[in-house]
């Protein structure tokens, strides 16, 4: 769903956005870090104030891929500074997690964004969603160490 003047507001459900594999790290695949197929409601605003509303595909912590409910021709461009919010908890009272970020790619499933920044609570429900889903949490808090991905607004 996309937000903003004469925009579509109905909301959309995890099954409208459909999950066609699951990605692990690919041979030959230069990231510093590994991706955990996550599928969480989110948000994303571009600067400029439209707001579109998906499911993450996957995430590490670097970066995240959202699918959005959004045409090309409307959505977020490459180079598009943005701010996630991940949607945790219970619908009536939902946890927000604000993440500062740049569109890296986008193409017609959704949009490829580069994590920037976030706040220290945002920072801490982010690292135990991404360790308590993760198969291998151990080479995600290894890699934390190596690569911290987000930095922590002050």
């Amino acid at each position: 769903m996309v937000s903003g003047p004469g925009r579509n507001t109905s909301r959309k459900t995890k099954s409208d956005y459909p999950m066609t594999d699951t990605t692990a790290q690919k041979e030959g695949d230069d990231r510093k870090h590994t991706r955990v197929p996550l599928e969480i409601a989110a948000e994303l605003s571009v600067d400029g104030g439209t707001t579109y509303h998906g499911f993450t595909k996957n995430m590490s912590f670097g970066g995240a891929f959202i699918k959005l409910d959004a045409d090309e021709s409307s959505a977020p461009k490459e180079g598009d500074r943005c701010e996630l919010r991940l949607i945790l908890g219970a619908p009536e009272e939902p946890i927000k997690v604000p993440i500062q970020a740049k569109v890296a790619r986008s193409d017609p499933m959704g949009v490829g964004i580069e994590f920037r920044s976030t706040t220290i609570e945002g920072y801490w429900h982010f690292k135990n969603l991404m360790v308590y889903n993760s198969p291998e949490s151990d080479r995600l808090l290894e890699e934390l160490e190596e690569h911290p991905g987000l930095v922590i607004n002050h």
